[in-house]
């Protein structure tokens, strides 16, 4: 016994091993708390990119690069920008050189023997200096009156008119003032009288606008002075959509009672009692400003004061003014700042107040008019309110949440507050009374299953800290920096799967005090025919080292493929699938380990003090408890008897009926209607019927003003090809802000002639394919090569300055030199980002050239580099982009964008297997992030079952070496996901991340069930396959229905939450327990009753299991009252909860690979016969009842040749 000393440890020292675990587990989880950041859940999104795709590479490194050309990075896409910072740098350096030397001539200077006239020259210097002190003064204060408050004046602290001011320059100055540019400063040539002349009109016109008297206010909108709006609408502020109900609901909004329905509301968002202390007041008045909404427009567009003063006439005359102006609206000749300053294209009335674009473009919906025709239907409309949104006005949407905001015609129907995360943040706090909710009555399951509160209290503990072990080894050990929030849905896992394990140790523990019970009546009674000597008292280490060989084993595998099916989830690449498989395998792996030390010591504990005098008086609570323990008892017998005769008297219809309803899943998984990829890139949070997910699910589409700041209605994908940078992503793909090192393509090089030839016919090309969009305006960037050509086709000679550009001019002849190319590229890049904005606005095409950090290193080193302010080193291109628009529209419909993609990539396949050498290590990239994420989930998700169905095959081979028991334990386990899956498909489920995350969940439920089937039947003391099927059924039904009922109960209660994940967790948990328990019960243990193997068909063995296999006589087992007396180390039926309610019922335990028949732990064989009831022990009829199952199993070695074993069932 290798495990003899553990054992022995176990029992003598049960108190030592608890306090040991209890401290190690404390010790990880305070550490793990203390030594880490608490988890960040402001971005519930974040980790939900993919990572190692290759879509996911090259997205990365086009963000590295992106990066990399910033002004910290190395790479440049102005030269000019570069050579001025070395310009800059270079002027320093020569500046602080130049101060060190002097500092050096001034600290050896010698004092002079004659100090005189040393003072004559200080008083000289003074003199100056004092003259030039006051010429300074006195230009200051003929300036001073040109003052304004738009430009800051260099080191004088005050700001300055640029060219008012700049006059004070002396005529030396500018005469002496050349072109030159710096980063962020531009300074040229220009004419000085010219300049003198427009200095001195702006002078005489900013003195006369001084002198007149000051304008009136006005404001963008107009209404300020009026004191009516504070500004306009935006969706900076928070906004609520208004729709109408009662039994008129179908009627317009926009007619007299649907303003006074809304009027009379937005009064009621506005008198929350905390309102005042988040709205924008008056500018002059301490009051909150009014509300942006349809009736207060309504009474400024009539000059009344109030929109309870409207009347039907008013309403009229405002539709005839919207109809009228709809057409200016429409044609964008309407805007939210029309003013005498701003005119707009329409007529008057339409521009008055901006009160017509306002009502069209913020307050009504899309639908509300329509062109060319006169009829008007308002749905929806918006109420703004002055309170910006944002996390801050989290207390004022509570208020609002418990206010009911609605009257008898209108109501809100959805909000946007800007809240959406900080929501989500608190409702995984709050919503976290639900999961110990769950956890609750999952411990009083155990504890009317065990009637022990000590056990109870003990498994609770044990799954709080399987979940900070798990903690501890995800970020100490693994050392795992990201945790999204998905890893707390393995909270709610976690509690089925502890509650599962304790259920089936508990379920072992009876069954072997039943069979020491049975063996000491029978000894006592001198019934069973044995030589006394052999007798011996069972101590509670041969009692543990029974239930750790028969419990151990079954919960290792269960838990091992549970942990594997999570970790299976690794093979995704999407990171917060990576982080919750990791995190989730280890809580399960936790929680074995600590169901193997810590629940072991907590029973020995229990009965030793059971075992105690006080004990045998039991409290009224606890005899209490054992009555209610007795009648569930009674129920669990006959339940586990109706279930047995089900299975046994109609096997064969449960194996169709479920077969044919796991193939129709698999039809829908697999086929129609499929695994529906998510439709939109809104990541939902809430219920469906939150206001928030109402809002950006459906009304945002409603209103114009979203409609026109939505990124993909006017967006064209673009056709992004980039060289000289590799798509590696070397970064942690568990960590979203690890995004790696940037990569160069050391044999990428554009300089040469095949190079050049080759990427100008690339983009001639390009503009013929079918995806390509013509599109107007200057595209100079775009293909540098084509812009590059034009500009090396100027004359050598510049007729104005008589310069001489030459080699970059006509003289060279396309395709260039490499070294003429290195030469002019620069010079080129460089005029085309001093192109004045107006003409050109720089993107991120074109080429990108390695800017050396130190290219100075000490004063007069480099003083080659700048000659005349030529420069004469030329940058190196790494990297290049081009760039151009598609003519395929942004849209997460999947199919759409996997062909846009699939053509582009088969079309650029193609050109570089033509392209030099230099040019093949190009690669295509566009705005694919949420369709390489639809891409991931489909794909990764098939291969995470893949992968897990693998694993568990493999491990049940291992584990039962019976080919055919794994495999129908496997099809069992890929029927209950293939048809709990389909049910959530019908149920509108649509793959996104969290749903990935509970396939796997599922997977690893799933499996849990089924193996303990098919490792029971290995288990059953009887090699034929019906007594066999009845054994299992008789042990595990009880301990799997517990299960399944505990977890599927949690799940339910998690239903009650707002939080979308909660949600869904908690239905998935109803739908795979219900389906898994299903599947398991009847069609498993249907096929094995059918079709199950028997008498070693298909058993392989162990060789060392082998030789220590002995086979003994039949067994004939009956059910015996016992009653034994208790002493220190025996356990009987006083000294033990559980005992009280087992009775002298006897069963035998057999090794996985024996080939022997019923045997006793201590080696004995018995002549009663074994019922299969054995948790019932307060049952104390000796005959056989309806439903009870005798085993009359022959005095012989079981072979093929021997006659089958008789199973008799009484009824």
């Amino acid at each position: 016994m290798q495990m003899h000393w553990y054992y022995n440890f176990l029992v003598r020292r049960p108190y030592l091993m608890v306090l040991a675990v209890a401290v190690l587990c404390t010790a990880c989880i305070t550490v793990s708390l203390t030594m880490n950041a608490a988890p960040d859940f402001s971005d519930p999104t974040l980790g939900f990119e993919t990572r190692g795709t290759l879509l996911g590479k090259r997205l990365t490194a086009w963000n590295n690069l992106l990066h990399e050309t910033s002004p910290t990075g190395s790479l440049v896409t102005d030269p000019s920008d570069y050579y001025n910072t070395i310009k800059h740098h270079y002027a320093n350096k020569k500046r602080k050189h130049q101060l060190h030397n002097r500092a050096h001539k001034r600290k050896n200077r010698k004092k002079p023997k004659f100090p005189k006239h040393h003072h004559k020259d200080k008083d000289l210097f003074l003199s100056r200096t004092v003259l030039l002190l006051k010429n300074n003064i006195t230009s200051q204060k003929t300036t001073d009156i040109d003052l304004l408050p738009t430009q800051w004046n260099g080191e004088s602290g005050i700001f300055r008119d640029y060219e008012i001011t700049n006059d004070t320059l002396t005529s030396i100055e500018h005469a002496n003032r050349s072109e030159n540019f710096e980063y962020g400063r531009n300074t040229t040539s220009i004419d000085e009288d010219y300049h003198r002349q427009k200095v001195q009109t702006k002078k005489s016109t900013w003195s006369i606008l001084k002198q007149s008297p000051s304008p009136p206010e006005w404001s963008v909108d107009g209404t300020h002075t009026e004191g009516f709006f504070c500004d306009s609408p935006s969706k900076d502020y928070s906004h609520f959509v208004i729709e109408r109900i009662g039994p008129n609901s179908k009627d317009s909004l926009f007619d007299l009672n649907g303003l006074l329905a809304m009027c009379e509301l937005q009064n009621q968002i506005i008198d929350i009692p905390s309102y005042g202390n988040f709205c924008q007041n008056e500018e002059f008045i301490d009051t909150c400003c009014r509300p942006w909404s349809l009736p207060n427009y309504a009474a400024l567009f009539v000059n009344k004061s109030s929109c309870f003063d409207l009347k039907a006439e008013d309403v009229t005359m405002l539709q005839n003014v919207l109809l009228l102006c709809y057409e200016y609206y429409h044609d964008l000749k309407l805007s939210n700042d029309c003013s005498e300053f701003s005119p707009c294209l329409a007529p008057a009335e339409c521009a008055r107040d901006n009160i017509v674009f306002n009502i069209l473009h913020f307050l009504t919906d899309s639908n509300f008019m329509r062109m060319n025709n006169t009829t008007v239907y308002l749905k929806y409309a918006m109420i703004f309110v002055p309170v910006a949104s944002s996390s801050k006005i989290l207390p004022l949407f509570h208020e609002w949440e418990d206010a009911d905001l609605r009257n008898e015609l209108v109501q809100v129907v959805s909000m946007d507050l800007g809240l959406e995360n900080e929501l989500f943040n608190e409702s995984l706090l709050t919503d976290v009374w639900l999961v110990s909710l769950g956890g609750v009555f999952v411990m009083a399951c155990i504890w009317l299953y065990t009637t022990s509160l000590l056990l109870t209290f003990m498994v609770c503990v044990a799954v709080l800290f399987s979940l900070g072990l798990a903690y501890f080894v995800y970020t100490l050990v693994l050392k795992m920096a990201f945790f999204p929030y998905m890893n707390l849905l393995a909270v709610v896992v976690i509690i089925g799967i502890g509650a599962d394990n304790a259920f089936l140790f508990v379920k072992i523990w009876q069954c072997i005090i039943a069979e020491r019970l049975t063996k000491s009546t029978m000894a006592s009674h001198a019934q069973s025919g044995l030589d006394n000597g052999n007798e011996h008292i069972d101590t509670l280490q041969n009692l543990m080292a029974s239930t750790f060989h028969h419990s151990a084993l079954s919960m290792f595998v269960s838990s091992l493929t549970t942990a594997t099916a999570f970790f299976a989830s690794y093979t995704s690449s999407i990171t917060a699938i990576k982080c919750f498989g990791i995190f989730a395998g280890a809580v399960a792996i936790t929680n074995y380990l600590l169901m193997m030390t810590w629940l072991p010591a907590v029973v020995c504990i229990m009965e030793r003090l059971s075992a105690c005098g006080i004990c045998n008086n039991k409290l009224p609570i606890q005899k209490l408890l054992l009555i209610f323990n007795k009648s569930i008892t009674k129920f669990c017998h006959l339940f586990e008897t109706v279930i047995t005769k089900a299975v046994v008297n109609y096997s064969t219809l449960w194996i169709c009926l479920l077969g044919a309803i796991g193939l129709l899943s698999a039809v829908i998984v697999l086929y129609y209607p499929g695994l529906q990829l998510p439709d939109s890139s809104h990541f939902q949070l809430f219920s469906s019927n939150h206001p928030f997910e109402i809002y950006n699910s459906k009304m945002k589409n409603q209103f114009w003003f979203e409609k026109s700041i939505m990124v993909y209605e006017n967006f064209k994908l673009p056709l992004r090809f980039v060289w000289g940078i590799q798509p590696i992503d070397d970064g942690d793909y568990t960590d979203p802000f690890s995004l790696g090192n940037l990569y160069y393509d050391n044999n990428f090089n554009i300089s040469t002639k095949a190079a050049q030839i080759w990427l100008l016919n690339f983009c001639k090309k390009l503009r013929l394919q079918p995806f390509y969009e013509a599109t107007f305006g200057s595209l100079l960037s775009n293909c540098f090569i084509e812009n590059f050509i034009s500009l090396m086709g100027r004359m050598c000679i510049d007729g104005m300055d008589n310069s001489d550009r030459t080699p970059c001019c006509d003289v060279s002849k396309f395709p260039f030199e490499p070294h003429v190319f290195d030469i002019c590229l620069p010079q080129s890049m460089s005029s085309l980002y001093a192109t004045p904005r107006e003409y050109y606005t720089p993107g991120t095409a074109g080429p990108r050239f390695l800017a050396e950090k130190t290219p100075i290193d000490a004063w007069g080193h480099d003083d080659r580099i700048f000659s005349n302010s030529t420069i004469q080193a030329p940058l190196q291109v790494k990297a290049l982009v081009i760039e151009f628009e598609s003519n395929v529209g942004y849209t997460t419909a999947y199919k759409e964008m996997k062909t846009f993609v699939d053509t582009v990539e088969q079309w650029l396949e193609g050109e570089l297997t033509e392209a030099p050498p230099e040019m093949q290590g190009g690669w295509f990239t566009s705005e694919l992030k949420f369709f390489d994420t639809q891409s991931t989930l489909n794909h990764d998700t098939l291969v995470a079952i893949s992968v897990a169905m693998s694993t568990s095959l493999f491990v049940l081979l291992i584990v039962t070496l019976n080919v055919l028991v794994s495999l129908y334990a496997i099809i069992t386990v890929l029927f209950t996901i293939f048809t709990t899956v389909s049910i959530l498909i019908l149920l509108g489920w649509k793959l996104n991340v969290l749903e990935s995350i509970t396939v796997s969940t599922a997977i690893g439920l799933a499996v849990d069930l089924s193996l303990h089937y098919g490792i029971h039947y290995r288990m059953a003391p009887t090699t034929e396959r019906l007594a066999a099927s009845q054994f299992t059924l008789s042990r595990i039904v009880g301990p799997t229905s517990m299960a399944a009922i505990t977890t599927g109960a949690a799940g339910a209660l998690m239903l009650a939450s707002k939080v979308l994940p909660y949600i869904q967790i908690g239905v998935f948990l109803v739908v795979v327990m219900i389906v898994s328990w299903f599947y398991g019960t009847f069609f498993l243990m249907s096929l094995l009753k059918t079709a199950g193997p028997q008498y070693g068909f298909m058993q392989f063995d162990y060789p060392f299991v082998s030789k220590n296999s002995t086979t003994g006589g039949n067994k004939y087992y009956e059910r015996k009252q016992s009653q034994v007396i208790a002493s220190e180390q025996l356990l009987t039926p006083s000294s033990s909860a559980i005992g009280e309610f087992i009775n002298s019922e006897t069963h035998e335990l057999e090794s996985l690979t024996s080939s022997s028949l019923i045997k006793t732990i201590s080696g004995t064989e018995s002549s009663h016969p074994l019922t299969v009831d054995f948790e019932h022990s307060f049952n104390n009829k000796h005959n056989i009842t309806c439903g009870n199952i005798s085993f009359i199993v022959n005095h012989k070695s079981p072979s093929i040749e021997s006659p089958m074993p008789e199973v008799q069932v009484t009824n």
